[in-house]
C-alpha cells in the first residue's frame, strides 16, 4: 500500500463527495451529506491519496482555542480496515497537536432512537477508542441517533 497523505485542497471536495457515497450504511442522510460536502469545501484537514486518487479523508474545526473536532472522516468502503484511516487520524492528531490544540473531539452514533436490531456503528466505536478517543457523554441532538462525544489528549 503506498499511501500519501497529504493537506485537502479545495480540488479535492469532488473526490471526498465519492467516497461518502461508497458508504450508505453510515452517510446517507442527506442533509449530513450537504453538511460533509460543505466541510470538505471550507474547512481544513487531510487527505489519504493512492496513484493520485482520494482514497480517504478527514476534515476539522476549531471549537475552542484548546479543542478541535475531526468533522468529518471517511475511507472508500472497498479500502476500509486497510490501514488507511490510522495514518488519517494520526497526521491529523499531529497537526492538531502542532498547532497547539490539546485535546481531538470526534462525535459519532452511539445507538439509534429506533433500534432496528444492527449497530452499523459499533465497528466505527471501535475505531475512534483503538485510536486513542476515549468516549465523554452522549447527546441527544440528531433527528435519528443519539450521538457520542469522545474525545483524545493530544
Amino acid at each position: 500500500m503506498s499511501i500519501a497523505v497529504r493537506p485537502l485542497s479545495p480540488h479535492d471536495a469532488e473526490a471526498c463527495d465519492a467516497v461518502m457515497r461508497t458508504l450508505p450504511d453510515w452517510f446517507s442522510y442527506e442533509p449530513g451529506l450537504e453538511d460533509c460536502a460543505k466541510a470538505v469545501r471550507s474547512q481544513s484537514g487531510w487527505v489519504a491519496v493512492e496513484n493520485d486518487r482520494v482514497v480517504g479523508f478527514a476534515t476539522w474545526a476549531e471549537r475552542t482555542t484548546a479543542t478541535a473536532e475531526v468533522t468529518w472522516m471517511a475511507v472508500e468502503r472497498e479500502r476500509r480496515n486497510g490501514g488507511i484511516g490510522t495514518l488519517i487520524v494520526e497526521r491529523l492528531a499531529e497537526d492538531l497537536s502542532n498547532r497547539g490544540y490539546k485535546l481531538a473531539l470526534a462525535i459519532t452514533s452511539a445507538a439509534e432512537k429506533e433500534p432496528s436490531g444492527h449497530d452499523s456503528y459499533a465497528e466505527t466505536r471501535q475505531f475512534w477508542l483503538a485510536r486513542g478517543f476515549e468516549p465523554l457523554i452522549e447527546l441527544d441532538i440528531w433527528e435519528t441517533n443519539i450521538a457520542l462525544l469522545q474525545v483524545r489528549p493530544l
